[in-house]
This record gives structure tokens, C-alpha cells and sequence, in this order.
């Protein structure tokens, strides 16, 4: 982020101009020293020691918000933290030694497996530029590692996911001091003068999450579906490959790459189609996660805002701009320190999306055999666009909900203007509010039109390349 962050308080003058606050809250007392905060492990966080424990589960706090996905995608060895599902958010901690841990590194150790036998196919077959840009497979997809097919898009999902496992344990191991501070940041913001929205944050949150996880589960069913009929098909028409369609049968031609290295069994097929569900949760979650955060951050400035909505036309204390702006930079700081835990999974989910939507861009002009081909492959095409917008717009919110103040701000009057609407003004207008993928690119609507610039321009580059191929049409089926 750019811009100061740091708050430059100046005494109060007391000039008596006749303004009375608008609010309950009166001017900080600068002179004296801050209460001195009960450390102790068995209290919470900003109280003073005469203050009452807050009741952390009727808060409309972020951790209460995004901690049933937290502990979901713990059952697919992400984020291992132990004491997730507990209200106050001391209670949450991570650990080397602990089941999570452990099965976290078991998935990647079998991810790993899944990622070298490509490896090794794709060696065997030689790699090349073609093997990056061209699936001969029956039908086209997001995620061509689930058919049987000679191409690296695979390659680079295994190592996409892999990428992920390593940087949720990373986030997993500040996650704890993350969650504490930023609780402690919004508790201010649960009490008056801030007002709850109508739509809460656990319900918005929850309600985007839902919705991509829906969305995604429609996506690998109808894969499913499509692999499976297309296999039944080509086992019907082409009577010499097998005898019948078997599971068996259906596992070694869709996976031959694994079993290059590991020899075939019945537990061994179980545990691919596991680990391959598990890849294809983990590589949604990425947006997914950067999708909640952004919530749970915009939600605060939103707060803020309506806060400085409602003193239009009103004369305002100079104390009141004084606590607003404490609590905006306090915002502003909470943003610096969630961005430098997620700066690396932002660039990785930037660069991921980058890749498979030009990927499947660069077959819509393909030819596809059977109608659930199609209906799958548009599907796929339609959310993976879907999806990579909405993180986007989502994450752009913050930028923008960080400067929707700024009209209500230029037009105070001249009886409550004063030195700290003007630093608010300035602060607004100079600093960039915003998640970046480390410091190299803000999420900014801008950004968002200038990627999808990007993309046009490629694919009518990479498509003059590929005309060559997609001139030969479907390969044989029973070759």
C-alpha cells in the first residue's frame, strides 16, 4: 500500500465556535496515556480490566464469519490450524505436530506423486510448445489432469496446487496473530455510533462462499458426467479396446500417467480419485479464500462510510473527524498486515486464472463429439470467467468503499470544516486502499478491465497460431 499509514494527532484547541458533537463519544483524551490492556492468556484482547469478556458469538465478528469454510477445507488438508471452530479467536493456534499438519503433508506428498508421473509422461512424450497449447483428448475441459491426454495443462494444475498447499501453511502459521489483530481492530466498530447493515457480514460472506462452492460443485458433477458417458460411448463403438466398461478399465486410461510409477490396485485407484477432488477443491479455494477476505475488509470501510453519510449537513465536532480517521487508518493498517500474508496466494490465483482463460479460450473454436462435450466445456468456460470476475470485483470493493466518503467529505460546511477533514480528504485521494500480488499490481476495478485487455489480445495471437490445428478436426475415436 502506498501513502502514510500513521495517525499525526494534534491537540484539541477547545476554541469555543459553538459546535456541538454529534455523537455520544467525546474528544480522546491525547494528554493522558492509553489504558493499560489486561495481557494475560486467559483475557481477550482490548479490554480494560474492569470491562466484562465480550460474548465473541454474538459479534458480528470476521472469525465467526469464515470459520466454518476454514474448517471444510480443512477436511481437504488446507489452512492446518487447531481450534478453528472455537468463538474467541485466542483459542486458535498452529502447530508442526498435530493431525492437521500431518495430513496436510500427506495430501502433498500424494499430490507430488500425481505431479511427477506427469512429469515423467510428458518427458517420455517430449515436451514442447504443443504440449502447452493442444489436448488431444475426446473432450476439453478445465481441468485436462482428470482425462487422459498429452498436455501440460496438467503439469502446471499439480503445480499450481502444490504452489497453494505451500503458502496456506505459511498463512496458516500467521494466521493466529492475523485473526487476533484484526479482531481487536473491528471490535471497535461492533458498537455505536457504527451501525450493523442490513445484510450482515456472516451472511454476506457466507453467501458468496456458497455460491462458488455451488457453482463448482456443478462443475466437477457435470465433468463427471461427461467423462463417464464419453467413456461409455467409446467403449460401445469401439468393441476392441475393451470388453466392457469397467471401473478398473475407466481409472487406467483416464490416470495412465500414475501408474507409470506406482503399480495398479484397487486402493490405489480410490486414493487418486480422492487426491484428484481434493486438487480440483484446493484450486477453487484459492479464489475462494482471496473472495472472503475481501468481504471481511470491505464490510469495515462500508461501516466508515455510513458513519460519514450520516453527518451531511450536520455540524460536526472536530473530535468526531479526529476518531473517524483514527479508525480508517486503523483499517488501513489491518489492510497492510493482511496483505503481506496474502500477497503470494493473490499473485498465484492471478497467475492461475491468467492461464486456464486463455487455455480455455483458445478451444471454443474446437470441435467437440458428443453434446454433454459441449455442455460441459461451456459450462466450465462460462464459471471459470464467472469466477475469476467476481474475485476481482469483490477484492476491487475495497478500494472503492475506501473512497465513497470522499463527496460527503468536500462538502462540509464551513462551521465543522477543520484540519482533520483535510488530512482525510488527502489520505482518501493519495493512498492506494487495495490487496495486491506483492507490490507488483493492485485489485482494482482498473485492473480488472486492463487483464481482460490482455487476454483479447492474446487470443487473437494465439489463435492464428493454432489455426493449423484446429483445421484437422476430431481425432479418430477408436485410435
Amino acid at each position: 500500500m502506498e501513502g502514510p499509514t500513521s495517525l499525526n494527532y494534534r491537540k484539541s484547541s477547545g476554541r469555543g465556535n459553538g459546535v456541538k458533537p454529534m455523537e455520544s463519544e467525546g474528544p480522546p483524551k491525547l494528554e493522558s496515556p492509553p489504558p493499560k490492556f489486561v495481557e494475560a492468556s486467559n483475557l481477550e484482547f482490548n479490554l480494560v480490566a474492569s470491562e466484562k469478556l465480550p460474548n465473541y458469538e454474538s459479534l458480528d465478528l470476521f472469525h465467526r464469519a469464515v470459520y466454518p469454510f476454514m474448517f471444510l477445507a480443512q477436511w481437504f488438508a488446507v489452512m492446518p490450524l487447531l481450534g478453528i471452530r472455537a468463538s474467541n479467536p485466542r483459542r486458535l493456534r498452529f502447530s508442526y505436530k498435530s493431525l492437521p499438519m500431518i495430513v496436510t503433508l500427506i495430501f502433498m506428498t500424494a499430490t507430488s506423486i500425481l505431479f511427477l508421473g506427469m512429469f515423467v509422461h510428458l518427458v517420455k512424450i517430449g515436451i514442447s510448445a504443443k504440449n502447452f497449447g493442444k489436448s488431444y483428448i475426446f473432450n476439453y475441459s478445465i481441468l485436462f489432469i482428470k482425462l487422459r491426454h498429452i498436455s501440460a495443462v496438467g503439469l502446471v494444475f499439480f503445480g499450481c496446487v502444490l504452489a497453494a498447499y505451500i503458502i496456506f501453511i505459511r498463512l496458516s502459521r500467521r494466521w493466529p496473530p492475523l485473526i487476533r489483530y484484526w479482531t481487536r481492530t473491528e471490535m471497535v466498530f461492533t458498537r455505536p455510533p457504527y451501525e450493523r447493515p442490513k445484510r450482515n457480514l456472516t451472511r454476506r460472506v457466507q453467501l458468496a462462499a456458497l455460491a462458488i462452492i455451488g457453482l463448482s460443485l456443478g462443475e466437477h458433477a457435470l465433468y463427471q458426467v461427461s467423462a463417464i458417458l464419453t467413456y461409455r460411448r467409446r467403449v460401445q463403438i469401439c468393441g476392441n479396446i475393451t470388453a466392457g466398461p469397467t471401473l478398473d478399465d475407466y481409472i487406467q486410461r483416464n490416470y495412465d500417467y500414475v501408474f507409470q510409477l506406482l503399480p495398479y490396485s484397487s486402493v490405489v485407484a480410490v486414493l487418486i480419485l480422492l487426491i484428484n477432488g481434493a486438487c480440483t477443491f484446493v484450486w477453487n479455494y484459492m479464489d475462494l479464500f482471496i473472495m472472503m477476505i475481501s468481504k471481511g475488509l470491505s464490510y469495515r470501510f462500508e461501516q466508515i462510510t455510513t458513519r460519514i453519510r450520516k453527518l451531511e449537513h450536520e455540524e460536526v465536532a472536530e473530535s468526531t473527524f479526529i476518531q473517524i480517521r483514527e479508525h480508517y487508518v486503523k483499517m488501513c493498517e489491518l489492510l497492510e498486515f493482511v496483505d503481506s500474508a496474502m500477497s503470494n496466494l493473490i499473485l498465484l490465483s492471478c497467475v492461475n486464472n491468467l492461464y486456464f482463460v486463455c487455455y480455455q479460450l483458445l478451444n471454443v473454436f474446437n470441435k467437440l463429439r458428443w453434446p454433454i462435450n459441449y455442455i460441459y466445456f461451456w459450462y466450465s468456460l462460462l464459471y471459470l470467467i464467472g469466477r475469476t470476475a467476481f474475485v476481482f470485483l469483490t477484492a476491487a470493493d475495497i478500494n472503492e468503499e475506501s473512497k465513497r466518503g470522499l463527496g460527503v467529505l468536500r462538502r462540509v460546511s464551513s462551521r465543522s470544516w477543520c484540519v482533520e477533514v483535510e488530512r482525510l480528504i488527502f489520505q482518501m485521494t493519495t493512498q492506494t486502499v487495495a490487496l495486491s500480488g506483492k507490490k507488483f499490481y493492485f485489485l482494482t476495478r482498473r485492473l480488472l478491465f486492463g487483464m481482460a485487455g490482455t487476454i483479447v489480445t492474446y487470443e487473437l495471437v494465439l489463435l492464428q497460431f493454432d489455426e493449423a490445428n484446429r483445421r484437422k478436426g476430431l481425432q479418430p475415436l477408436c485410435a
